[in-house]
């Protein structure tokens, strides 16, 4: 069904993707540098739990930034 008026085109879930990962790297981010402050002797297990977990939204980013416009 077509939009009619002069309302606000749709965004897409492609398109809010990036944003959205953003965010959650921020959050994963921040977690893996607290654990690294507040646990400086025991950091190695939480920091590599969270470190592979920020590795795979990085990698995440880039794909979804490159499929932004995928439902268009």
């Amino acid at each position: 069904m077509a939009r009619s008026g002069g309302g606000a085109p749709e965004t897409g879930w492609a398109a809010i993707r990036p944003v959205l990962v953003a965010f959650l790297l921020v959050v994963d981010g921040f977690a893996v540098v607290s654990l690294a402050v507040v646990r400086p002797e025991d950091w190695w297990a939480p920091f590599t739990a969270f470190g592979v977990v920020l590795v795979g939204l990085v990698w995440f980013l880039s794909w979804s930034i490159r499929h932004r416009h995928d439902d268009d």
